[in-house]
């Protein structure tokens, strides 16, 4: 079971790397969407001790919500762009983060989570589109191997 593991926290750290390169970022997350999809599990974190693997927030519907759901990215350099989509402003704006890119991950019709950027604020200015499409496309492998990971868990789990 390591070994799955150490396989999609490398799968997201490849694409944490990337987007620090490409785009910039302080904070890289990864959030899966669960089943129901009323709820995001966040599954991957650069920075554990204050985003914690295993988090949970629920998912309102609001025009982020649609504007994800159509598989667009949300850009937003200043936390009056983002704020009312997100219920944790206050610690998000005290950690000194002021802006935020939310990248749909999808794998055909299926929504598979996101990927979540958080820097200063105006740090992403510029054309951040086509890496951050990039990304979203290069993360589908981590979430295949976060999913081997869990069906191995469950296995174990049944087996004992």
């Amino acid at each position: 079971m390591n070994q799955d593991r150490a396989a999609f926290e490398a799968a997201f750290q490849r694409v944490s790397d990337f987007l620090r390169e490409r785009v910039g970022h302080t904070l890289f997350t990864v959030s899966r969407n669960l089943p129901g999809g009323q709820e995001v599990e966040r599954i991957y974190s650069s920075l554990p001790v204050e985003y914690p693997v295993g988090g949970r927030n629920a998912v309102d519907q609001t025009e982020w919500t649609r504007q994800m759901e159509r598989g667009e990215c949300f850009v937003a350099n200043q936390p009056s762009e983002f704020g009312e989509h997100f219920h944790n402003l206050d610690t998000i704006v005290s950690q000194g983060f002021g802006a935020v890119i939310n990248i749909p991950v999808n794998q055909g019709s299926r929504r598979l989570g996101s990927l979540n950027l958080l820097d200063r604020e105006g740090a992403y200015r510029g054309d951040v589109l086509p890496a951050c499409r990039e990304a979203g496309a290069m993360a589908v492998a981590g979430f295949a191997a976060y999913e081997k990971f869990l069906e191995q868990a469950q296995s174990t789990v049944r087996s004992t």
